[in-house]
């Protein structure tokens, strides 16, 4: 497995069940069991109208990563006019993780999120090692994130 022989595109309606199970694997606490794919806090993960994913996949054409945004409700964090922040939501199949895809992923949303937005957020458990590749891509910790083991961040696009 080589970062090298990943592609980026973007995501179409042949997508969709996969863009579901990346939602699944961003929302679980580690260790525990997927969610289910209605899960509220799953089907709230889920990109709006308008927004369209990034795949990455592997040399045979096959998907092992996305990202996107999403606005929470209640939003996780605001700008200092009030207008919700997107939100991030990223999920690398669990064998390719560790090798780049993450951030690989993370740096073309940035890009692409940059022409019409200053900041973004996130919301990590404690416990979720993703936390480290978040901070190395320039999220800051800036309190209370979503549930009593959630942290927020943010990071500026510009």
């Amino acid at each position: 497995m080589t970062l090298q022989r990943t592609m980026l595109r973007a995501a179409t309606s042949d997508d969709d069940f996969f863009v579901v199970e990346m939602a699944r694997h961003a929302c679980v606490i580690e260790d525990w069991p997927l969610p289910d794919p209605d899960d509220d806090e799953v089907l709230e993960m889920l990109p709006p109208a308008g927004v369209v994913p990034i795949i990455a996949e592997d040399d045979t054409g096959a998907p092992i990563g996305a990202v996107w945004t999403y606005r929470g409700d209640p939003p996780l964090r605001c700008d200092p006019a009030g207008v919700p922040l997107p939100e991030l939501c990223i999920g690398v199949t669990p064998g390719h993780r560790g090798v780049g895809i993450g951030a690989m992923l993370l740096d073309a949303l940035f890009a692409e999120l940059a022409k019409d937005h200053e900041t973004m957020c996130t919301n990590v458990h404690v416990r979720n090692p993703a936390k480290r590749l978040y901070e190395r891509k320039g999220f800051r910790v800036v309190g209370q994130g979503n549930g009593p083991l959630g942290i927020a961040l943010v990071k500026d696009l510009r």
